[in-house]
């Protein structure tokens, strides 16, 4: 989801000068199998990965030498327990991603539903050099509260190792999913202390949903059309593969003379523009042309509608989403307030959204927000 100006600053510093984009998540390493297991977790379009890696949830603001020390794996940011947890609770039970027919095609939970209210994550700073643990007290972080250490208890079930709260918190409105990668990344090139791999488990935890297909997408999602494929997308090989009559040796020959024909022709293209613009009188009247014929008037009799073809809709060939209902009754009190009220289709994995779904519950579906709630003071 979009935020405000005034959030683009360095999460860890809040300096607003000379502040640098950094994405943790590369989307371009990912082979194909593995992106559509990304992008079946992540509840996006098949093939809409690399749209996405530019989204807000893979985005995080640094000042231009905290950004260079986090590229350069001098420190790293990895979700606290308690985002962790809510991660998985997301994955497993919130996104509609398991526990689903193999022919249920009705949309998946995307990732930015995850966080309450939009965000932002909480993530802890765990430095490995000293230029970076000297950011801790030229920034004064803030300190790991109890619940971000799930109150002392790792979310394996061994108790927290003693310290473990002396690494201060970071946030930001990255996903947990873009990251957990990035941290991932930084923990295989840097040695790990018994300390730090309490972080580095949950992690990998994370990052093994998509990279060992621990959540597998089923095969209609596997074989689906790409986000945007369309002929215009196609190599020339390719669409050659629409006329039968075409050869490989007629694809060679005709490429060639194409490429001939356009050293040939010495005009430019905003030449012929401009020669093509001059013959037009910019004056002239538009031609008239007829209105079209008005749509015929319906038949007022059901009972002759209902056998009359023309007026018969055909049901459509695949699950499209729903839109918000125009006139939803207004929710209860529970109702307005999804976040802490949890709705039941939320604890469902699949088979929604429904026809009564109203624009709160598609706010709360698509961002984890709610429009109707009250505000707190």
């Amino acid at each position: 989801m979009s935020h405000p100006k005034e959030l683009i600053k360095c999460v860890i510093s809040g300096a607003t000068d000379r502040v640098f984009q950094c994405r943790p998540m590369k989307t371009e390493e990912d082979r194909d199998y593995r992106a559509a297991c990304k992008e079946w977790i992540f509840g996006i379009p098949r093939g809409s990965l690399h749209l996405h890696s530019e989204s807000w949830e893979n985005n995080i603001f640094f000042r231009e030498d905290i950004c260079r020390m986090y590229i350069q794996g001098q420190f790293l940011l990895a979700p606290t327990f308690r985002t962790y947890l809510d991660t998985l609770v997301f994955m497993e039970q919130r996104a509609g991603l398991t526990d689903r027919d193999e022919n249920d095609e009705s949309p998946r939970r995307p990732w930015s539903a995850l966080a309450p209210n939009g965000g932002p994550y909480r993530y802890v700073f765990i430095p490995f050099t000293d230029a970076a643990r000297k950011l801790q007290e030229e920034c004064k972080m803030q300190p790991q509260t109890a619940d971000d250490l799930n109150y002392g208890k790792h979310p394996r079930g061994k108790d927290l190792l003693v310290g473990s709260d002396a690494f201060p918190v970071v946030e930001c409105y990255a996903h947990p999913f873009a990251v957990a990668t990035h941290a991932d990344k930084t923990f295989s090139r840097r040695r790990t202390s018994m300390m730090t791999a309490q972080w580095r488990s949950c992690t990998a935890d994370i990052v093994d949903q998509w990279r060992c297909a621990e959540i597998k997408p089923p095969q209609w999602f596997v074989d689906a059309p790409k986000f945007g494929l369309d002929d215009v997308d196609l190599s020339a090989t390719e669409a050659s593969g629409y006329d039968p009559s075409t050869s490989q040796d007629n694809t060679v020959r005709e490429a060639t003379t194409a490429v001939a024909d356009r050293l040939a022709d010495p005009v430019e293209p905003r030449t012929k523009v401009s020669s093509w613009l001059g013959k037009i009188n910019l004056e002239a009247k538009p031609v008239e042309e007829e209105s079209p014929p008005s749509p015929r008037k319906l038949r007022r009799s059901t009972r002759i509608a209902a056998l009359s073809s023309p007026y018969a809709s055909s049901p459509p060939e695949f699950y499209a989403p729903l839109s918000p209902i125009r006139r939803a009754p207004w929710p209860s009190a529970r109702g307005r307030d999804p976040i802490r009220y949890t709705p039941a289709w939320a604890k469902r994995n699949g088979r929604f959204p429904t026809r009564r779904f109203s624009s709160n519950d598609w706010a709360y579906f698509q961002y984890g927000i709610a429009l109707a709630a009250r505000s707190r003071s």
